[in-house]
Order: structure tokens, then sequence, then C-alpha cells
């Protein structure tokens, strides 16, 4: 199979740096003290008293937008190393990418509002008010966000069932870095520590938060690696 190996650099780097950009989104998230009260997205005591500044959902929405952006070069390579002939997976990967691309910052912009109205409503109502109102915004809201995941997963799966099936350019080794594995691992682990821990950490939350995007990134920039050191072969 072969493939304009310098276009679809360019598109991996570019997938990585919207990815990333996704990731500094997660960040001013999830990189606040954490507190034994917390508890799910936004029950958080940084909210609540205040110390969360906010200008992060600020930044959180407009890394996402541009985010999203960039992210759509590194769906357009995913799809560009999947063999023409499999024409049913492509289409997945064709339809599924760019319902997420349309889907993923309003769901990550979502979330962020959630943060930004725990510390407006707990400073102006208090906190029993202010977990009523978001717990209210989450659950009206939050069944019209979740259309994003049916796309998140049909581009997860399509892509790792991609190279078990030895239906792409990559060799089955690549699944080491594929985003599926990475994102399981990322959600895995602050789980795994929940259960030996009472507490959850700042760092469960920045491991959970982000995963999908960190996985992304690690996805598109270790293939970008694999096809710098193929480039000539593949281009024969």
């Amino acid at each position: 199979m072969k493939i304009n190996a310098k276009k679809m650099k360019l598109d991996l780097m570019l997938g990585a740096l919207g990815a990333l950009l996704m990731v500094v989104g997660d960040l001013a998230l999830s990189i606040i003290h954490s507190d034994k009260s917390d508890r799910g997205l936004y029950v958080r005591e940084a909210y609540m008293i205040g110390s969360y500044q906010l200008w992060r959902p600020v930044l959180l929405f407009a890394t996402g937008l541009v985010g999203m952006f960039f992210y759509s070069f590194g769906i357009k390579a995913m799809l560009d190393q999947i063999d023409p002939k499999c024409r049913k997976l492509r289409a997945v990967m064709k339809y599924g990418g760019l319902a997420y691309i349309c889907t993923g910052a309003a769901l990550h912009f979502f979330i962020g509002t959630l943060s930004y109205w725990m510390t407006v409503f707990s400073a102006e109502f208090g906190r029993e008010t202010a977990v009523r109102l978001v717990d209210d915004y989450y659950s009206r809201f939050m069944p019209a966000a979740s259309i994003a995941y049916p796309f998140i997963a049909l581009l997860l799966l399509g892509s790792f069932i991609s190279i078990v099936s030895n239906r792409t350019i990559l060799p089955r080794k690549m699944l080491l870095f594929n985003i599926l594995p990475w994102q399981l691992i990322l959600v895995l682990v602050p789980d795994i520590h929940q259960m030996i821990s009472p507490n959850i950490t700042t760092m469960d939350y920045v491991m959970s938060q982000s995963s999908g995007n960190l996985a992304a990134v690690i996805m598109f920039v270790s293939q970008f690696i694999w096809l710098t050191r193929n480039e000539k072969k593949l281009e024969q």
C-alpha cells in the first residue's frame, strides 16, 4: 500500500498538536488541590471555596475549539492508514471521526461549565444549593452531551481493529501505542488506586480526565516516529 508519507506525517503532527491542546484544557480543569470530600466531576472543594480561577474554563473552551480543528488532521491520518479496499471500515472511521469532530468540542466545553457553575453558585447561594443546581444542570444536559461517546467508541475500536486485522500500513506491534489500550490504562490506574486508598488525589483526576486526549498524543507521536523510520519503504 503506497502512501504520501510526508503528508501523513504532517497530519499526525497536527493531530498530536490538537490532542495536546485538548490535554491543556483537561489540565486546567483537573490540576487543583484535591480534598477527601471530592466526588465525581464537579463536587470538588476547590470549586466550592472559590480557589478555582474562572479563567480556567475559558482556557478549556478555547483550547477545545482550536484543538478539535487540529485533531481532525490526526483522524484523517488514521483513515489514510487503512487499506482503500476496506470500504466498510474506512466508512466507519470516516463518519465516526466526522461526528466526533462536530461533537467533541461541545462535550469538552460542557464538562468545563460544570466547574464554572459550581464555583459561581457556591459563592452566590452556598454549597448545598450549588450542588443541587449543578446536579440538575448535569442530569438535564449530560444525556444530550453523551451523543459524542458512540462516535468516540467507533474511532477507538476502528483504529484498534484495523491494526489487529492487518488492514493498515502499521505493524501489529504498534498496538502498544494505540489510543485504546493507553486510554484504558490511564482510566484504570486511578480506579485501582481508589480501590486501595479511599482518598482521591489530584493525579487521579489528571489521569482520568485527560486519559483520552493524552492517549491520542501518545498514538499520534508514536505513529509519526514509526512513519519517519519507514518512510522510504512505504513510498516505493
